[in-house]
Formats: C-alpha cells, structure tokens, sequence
C-alpha cells in the first residue's frame, strides 16, 4: 500500500461516519415503529435518511479513495492525496450537523 503522509492519515479518524449511518438508521426505524407514520414522524424520517445518505456517499468516497491508493505503490499521486484532504474536510464540515440533527429528532421524540 502507498505510504500516506501522517497528516493525511486522519480518514481513520473518520469512522466517526460509520457511527451516523448507524445512528441515523436506528433513530428513524425507534420513531416509525413507536409513533407511526405520521407526517411528524415522516418528516423527521426523511431528514433523518437525508442525513444518513450524506454520511454514507462520503464514507463510500473515502471508501473508493483508500483502495485506489492501495493500489497506488509505492506512493499516491499529488492529486490523489489532495483529493483525499479535500473530502476529510467536507466530512469533517458536515459531521457535526450530521450528529445535530439525529440529536434534535431524538429530543423532538423524547428518544435520549
């Protein structure tokens, strides 16, 4: 596998998003099956998937990413790790509003 620079190695780090497709997942599915399929309920649910299909297309780009730098030896190119960084910040930019709003549906719900 290409050595990547030590700053760089932060996508590890970034199994954090794992951890909202997960969250986001069982939130919706507690709200569905204990309050229905109201349109509160839907509402919610909605932004709760909008939220995991974030989570998921940037671990499935970091996913993508990782493999074609494995198979980059001995080193990654200048782009390739440029792009690397450039998704680690986008990831990192929206994790938190990510993990806002799977908290605020779970409050809205008195899921805690």
């Amino acid at each position: 596998m290409a050595q990547l620079p030590e700053e760089i190695t932060t996508v590890f780090s970034l199994q954090r998003l794992l951890a909202i497709i997960n969250e986001a997942n069982s939130t919706g599915y507690t709200i569905l099956e204990q309050y229905g399929e109201t349109p509160e309920a839907i509402t919610d649910f909605d932004l709760l998937q909008n939220t995991r299909d974030r989570a998921q297309t940037y671990y499935s780009r970091f996913s993508t990413l990782l493999l074609r730098i494995a198979e980059s030896y001995p080193s990654a190119s200048p782009a390739m790790l440029e792009l690397l960084a450039q998704s680690i910040a986008e990831a990192q930019a929206i994790a938190p509003a990510s993990v806002a709003t799977i908290e605020e549906a779970k409050r809205d719900w008195n899921l805690s």
